[in-house]
């Protein structure tokens, strides 16, 4: 009875007109704030994400293992304080990197970083946006429409450039240079009412793309730094990169509702963040996730979703064992940091059995249960 009860007052607030909305200042994340997070990495039931006004969104299906708190701190109190001495707080960016941020008039900045590059090269690198990044601006309204752009300069010295990396390169060198580019653009283009598993909420939708350049410069003995973006034997890595994601805000959540990439061609939904059912999942610490792998539905019937979180960059064999240890299905994975699949299990019989994720070493990261039943 409480189900259904709740069922009707969902719909029936989800008829009524939302109107427009105003993202205010007092929405901006202070020190001691726990932002609430989960993050679905195969959103298969999100189809379009329509633009315009009076738009709704059903994002209700989303689904994540659990859920990630985010806390901001004091500047001060970060790992790196002494190298961003003007930022006022430090958050996650993600479960690898530990953002730096100031409040400038109605902007959130982002003006350095600790953790992976661009291009993964070193496994842990101290960043610096000049000009500092613009993370988020608050003040919003429908129609806005504005652009930022920064630099990042990152130095390499002769034994922090990875092997498989000099490879790649038409000389050795003794320093390596990168300079990247961000250029942003973002406009308000719509506003709605969007639902997830943490709500329903009116909010202004954001539409970000963002333009990554990058170029490489070598230095070798005492001569002058040189640019050998256009030598280098894998020009991918240095491919011009074009990010494309949509911000749904809400004056009732510091958090976003949702954060949704998309690919290039805006026909594909790759990941959602979304702010997730409060004490639904096991909720982690972001800094603190280990590398791990979840299955769900569990007990499963024809198809489960495996979700990879939080692995290192390498070649992983994920196994299904029956009780008496036999494999009856297995299949290797290039992965970094985080990946999600949809298996097909229907050739597996009824009952008990276990996944199994070895890393390239052999080694076993983890062993869980996986329960089959038929109709």
């Amino acid at each position: 009875m409480k189900h259904l009860l709740l069922c009707l007052i969902i719909g029936l607030s989800w008829q009524i007109s939302p109107a427009q909305i105003f993202i205010p200042t007092s929405m901006m994340p202070r020190a001691g704030d726990t932002l609430l997070t989960a993050v679905d990495n195969l959103p298969a039931n999100i189809r379009s994400i329509l633009s315009g006004r009076n738009q709704r969104w059903d994002f209700a299906m989303l689904e994540a293992p659990y859920s990630r708190s985010a806390v901001w701190r004091a500047a001060a109190k970060g790992n790196a304080a002494e190298v961003f001495k003007n930022a006022t707080f430090t958050a996650p960016v993600d479960e690898h990197t530990e953002g730096y941020y100031r409040i400038q008039g109605n902007d959130l900045i982002l003006v350095g970083a600790v953790g992976p590059d661009p291009l993964n090269l070193n496994r842990k690198s101290v960043m610096r946006y000049s000009p500092g990044l613009l993370e988020r601006r608050y003040g919003l309204r429908y129609g806005d429409a504005f652009q930022a752009d920064a630099n990042l300069v990152l130095t390499l010295g002769e034994n922090d450039i990875p092997s498989w990396f000099r490879k790649k390169l038409p000389v050795s060198p003794d320093s390596l240079r990168l300079r990247v580019s961000f250029d942003r653009q973002y406009d308000v283009d719509s506003y709605g009412r969007l639902i997830v598993p943490g709500g329903i909420f009116e909010v202004l939708r954001e539409k970000r793309i963002e333009i990554i350049e990058m170029r490489l410069e070598v230095k070798v003995g005492r001569r002058r730094w040189q640019d050998i973006s256009r030598s280098i034997k894998d020009r991918d890595l240095l491919r011009s990169r074009k990010n494309i994601s949509y911000h749904f805000y809400s004056n009732e959540t510091k958090e976003p509702v949702a954060r949704v990439w998309m690919n290039a061609s805006e026909k594909k939904v790759l990941k959602i963040e979304f702010k997730p059912r409060e004490r639904e999942n096991m909720v982690q610490n972001l800094a603190n996730v280990k590398p791990d792998i979840y299955v769900s539905p569990n007990p499963a019937i024809a198809s489960v979703r495996f979700e990879f979180y939080n692995l290192p960059p390498g070649t992983y064999r994920l196994s299904i064992f029956n009780i008496i240890g036999q494999e009856e299905w297995s299949k290797m994975y290039t992965i970094n940091g985080n990946y999600a699949e949809q298996v097909d299990i229907s050739q597996l019989k009824k009952g008990a059995y276990l996944y199994s994720l070895k890393d390239e070493r052999g080694r076993t990261l983890s062993t869980k249960r996986l329960m089959v039943i038929r109709p």
